[in-house]
């Protein structure tokens, strides 16, 4: 009897594992073809058969990463220009054949070098005098929200020119001096910034090329120890991006 069991046992075991390897076996196959099946989609969306125009159809939808660098330096004291990065993205609309409106999220980083700090003082006979020290590097870190305006001029060229309104807010601010300290300056420059950008593109498939220069207006230094270093300086940035065009609708 006991043996009767001892096998009985033995071959539901087998019985019951084999019928396991069987349902791990298809659910295995299953979720292998449903992510095939879900790779194949997403490639879908994203790689695109097109060929891009001045002419558009009203309220067509874009998606777009973007990544680059940009040549910055500060006008209004002397430095030399910094070389950063940019990366963002941007959701564009189109509200013409040939006139789109985006909305764009960027990071920068900006700056200049070569920056000596003044400070007013004097000498041992009491006269008054400006002692240098320096030179420090300059180092802005940004976060900025950019409303374009986008026009094809060419409706059978993908050429397009761009301006709008630039807003920046500063996360990092930072000069140091070179082989000495380092200055905190985020809390004595002024935390946001505006410009008005000019750029100009071109769409080859669903990658797009663009220039685009800054013109800020605002001062940087709100207080003493920041115009000590930083006079009247407010920002200049160039950049070049290479985006990569996605349309949603």
């Amino acid at each position: 009897m006991k043996k009767i069991i001892l096998i009985a046992a033995i071959l539901l075991g087998a019985l019951t594992n084999g019928q396991a390897q069987v349902i791990n076996k298809n659910a295995a196959k299953r979720i292998g073809e449903a992510v095939k099946e879900g790779y194949q989609d997403v490639k879908g969306v994203i790689v695109q058969d097109t060929k891009p125009t001045g002419e558009h159809t009203v309220w067509d939808l874009y998606a777009a990463p973007k990544v680059g660098l940009n040549l910055s330096n500060l006008l209004g004291v002397d430095n030399n220009f910094k070389l950063g990065a940019v990366a963002g993205a941007y959701v564009e609309v189109f509200v013409a054949k040939n006139l789109a409106i985006d909305v764009e999220m960027q990071y920068s980083h900006q700056g200049g070098s070569g920056i000596y700090r003044s400070i007013n003082t004097t000498d041992d006979y009491g006269n008054p005098i400006i002692q240098k020290y320096g030179p420090y590097n300059v180092n802005l870190h940004y976060i900025n929200t950019n409303y374009i305006v986008r026009w094809y001029p060419w409706a059978d060229l993908p050429w397009s020119f761009t301006t709008g309104v630039h807003a920046g807010y500063v996360i990092s601010a930072h000069a140091k001096e070179k082989n000495g300290k380092d200055i905190n300056l985020k809390d004595h420059i002024y935390k946001g910034d505006v410009a008005i950008p000019i750029g100009i593109s071109y769409e080859w498939k669903q990658w797009q090329v663009e220039a685009r220069y800054n013109l800020y207006f605002r001062k940087l230094a709100r207080d003493t120890k920041a115009k000590d270093l930083l006079k009247n300086a407010r920002n200049s940035m160039l950049e070049v991006t290479l985006g990569y065009r996605i349309q949603v609708l």
